[in-house]
């Protein structure tokens, strides 16, 4: 009787059961990366070379109805849409830290076809600057001559 094994009921029952509470605990867990319209709420960075674009995708929200809060080194959008015959409007909310490299205090914002932008430069501290050497003469021109 070597390699068969019982049915068990039971535990086929409190197997199904554990697979449907991680289906329901995944769905739970992602719900606060999905928007009340079901779209993502996934971002774009990009980095410049005069600091970093932020692309945040809002279908549909007016941008009135944006607004953005900067608090240490935290950047907050929050969005509130009203919608035609729903009781409860559309209401976005994230939170981005941002590295101390970038200037929070010299943000802009801009909002075009259903796309914030958020452009954060670099503080000045941290940006590349040219430093020039002293007492370096141009000996090729003196080898020319």
């Amino acid at each position: 009787m070597f390699g068969l094994t019982r049915w068990n009921r039971v535990d086929d029952v409190f197997n199904f059961q554990r697979e449907v509470d991680r289906l329901f605990n995944q769905f739970w867990n992602d719900l606060p990366t999905r928007t009340a319209a079901g779209h993502s709420t996934s971002f774009q960075v990009n980095a410049t070379d005069d600091g970093w674009r932020i692309d945040v995708p809002l279908p549909g929200v007016d941008p009135q109805n944006v607004h953005l809060e900067a608090a240490g080194n935290t950047l907050t959008i929050r969005a509130e849409e009203p919608q035609d015959g729903i009781a409860q409007p559309l209401r976005y909310e994230q939170s981005f830290a941002i590295p101390q490299f970038l200037d929070l205090e010299k943000i802009s914002a801009s909002h075009r076809h259903g796309m914030l932008r958020l452009t954060v430069p670099l503080k000045e501290s941290v940006k590349p600057r040219r430093i020039n050497i002293e007492g370096i003469t141009d000996t090729k021109r003196i080898a020319a001559a």
